[in-house]
């Protein structure tokens, strides 16, 4: 009997996505030996203020960071669904294409107010990115061997917003999306 792919499924707002990000997807790919990763930029978080950056734009920085053809595919997945974005969903709809992963932050690592998040664990296996000031993954979770992540999106629209080129944060082409559509410059985050 052969292996069911190995399939890494990593989702949030990626308002905007940014070099963290892409650090994250790198090293779930080399340490997992993922056979696919699953980029799913959610449409309207439930636990989650959906921002300012109308989803549809958030999906184009995210394949604008995640460029394919490649094993890392960016998903319309939560975006084409009606409802509420709940994880369980997303991982009952990939789980007949292989063994999934699910990878969060370190701050997302108990799945506290999660809907169905018992459902979740029975899903995939929990992969947890260490975050500056977060907890490790606990004894039900695989935690990544990398730094820990020091960057969130909220920082990057800030510093945009203060009219700092955001170019350091995140990949060139999110910055090119970010000037080009006058992204962050008018709100206060």
């Amino acid at each position: 009997m052969t292996e069911r792919p190995r399939i890494g499924v990593f989702g949030g707002r990626f308002d905007p996505p940014h070099a963290g990000h892409v650090a994250v997807a790198g090293a779930a790919m080399r340490q997992l030996h993922l056979d696919r990763l699953v980029v799913v930029p959610a449409r309207q978080p439930p636990h989650r203020d959906a921002g300012t950056t109308p989803p549809e734009l958030r999906f184009r920085m995210t394949e604008a960071a995640f460029p394919g053809p490649g094993r890392i595919e960016v998903s319309r997945i939560e975006l084409d669904r009606v409802g509420p974005d709940y994880t369980v969903d997303t991982l009952e709809a990939l789980a007949p294409e292989g063994r999934l992963f699910l990878i969060v932050g370190a701050d997302h690592a108990e799945l506290e107010g999660w809907h169905a998040r018992d459902r979740v664990r029975e899903l995939a296996t929990l992969v947890v990115a260490p975050r500056s000031g977060a907890s490790s993954a606990g004894p039900h979770a695989v935690e990544l061997q990398m730094e820990p992540v020091d960057l969130a999106s909220t920082g990057v629209r800030e510093a945009v917003s203060r009219g700092e080129d955001p170019a350091d944060l995140v990949p060139d082409a999110v910055a090119a999306l970010i000037a080009a559509e006058g992204l962050y410059r008018q709100s206060a985050c």
